[in-house]
């Protein structure tokens, strides 16, 4: 016997759920991915606070030209990284942005696959009812014919 139209449209939305599924999973590793980027930032923002605290208690204590180019030296570094985690931040958020964009079409594209699904079931049952009632009718008016 032939698959029913919503049987063929299941096998579809099946297909459309695992590709939504895995679209979530593409969504939840880009915001997990840009939240660890930012936790970093705030990190190395900590860390350069604290160091820049010891360089100034330091000066005030004095330092030779040798200790003083070595701290300015790695505080270039630290805004080197600095600049870096803004980078990485501004790129996960635009892969964070088209991996938003391709989990909403990938949604959209399931829940028009889902209702068309269950307009395809409604359907049938509709018809299956409608041939009830007929073979229901029919043998009433048979019944009535033969006097039973």
């Amino acid at each position: 016997m032939n698959k029913s139209r919503s049987e063929r449209l299941g096998v579809v939305l099946d297909l459309s759920r695992r590709q939504r599924e895995t679209a979530d999973l593409y969504l939840a590793d880009a915001q997990k991915r840009l939240k660890q980027a930012e936790a970093q930032l705030i990190q190395l923002q900590n860390y350069m606070l604290e160091y820049q605290q010891q360089f100034t208690q330091a000066g005030q204590q004095g330092m030779t030209t040798n200790s003083l180019q070595q701290h300015q030296a790695f505080i270039g570094r630290l805004e080197h990284a600095l600049r870096q985690q803004h980078d990485t931040i501004r790129v996960s958020r635009q892969q964070l942005e088209q991996v938003k964009q391709y989990w909403q079409s990938v949604y959209a594209r399931f829940k028009g696959i889902e209702k068309l699904t269950d307009k395809a079931r409604t359907d049938e049952q509709y018809a299956r009812d409608k041939r009830e009632q007929q073979e229901m009718d029919e043998r009433s008016q048979r019944n009535r014919t033969f006097g039973i």
